[in-house]
């Protein structure tokens, strides 16, 4: 036999590899369905790692709303809101289509 590793053996040497190293690193999108009272106005994807679901929010105090609550369940995000709902769901449209 032939000895390609030079220690004795035939078989190839192990790589110690730490998986967990890169486990902060996105390796796909994330995409989430965005309702307003229960109605969906549309989707946010994180594209990279500084992306949050919490940039909806920021918008929308941006936009001079404040009296919301957000939630997620899985792949929906929903916010709450007691008025101005369809005035919060044609901003998200814009925040949307402009994303």
């Amino acid at each position: 036999m032939i000895d390609r590793n030079s220690n004795g053996n035939n078989m190839l040497p192990l790589i110690n590899v730490d998986i967990d190293s890169n486990s902060d690193v996105k390796l796909n999108e994330d995409q989430y369905e965005v309702y307003v009272n229960g109605v969906l106005v549309g989707h946010k994807t994180l594209k990279t790692q500084g992306e949050d679901l919490s940039d909806i929010d920021d918008f929308l105090r941006n936009q001079g709303f404040s009296d919301f609550i957000t939630s997620v369940d899985g792949d929906h995000y929903t916010i709450h809101v007691n008025h101005h709902d369809d005035d919060i769901s044609n901003a998200l449209s814009v925040y949307f289509n402009n994303r």
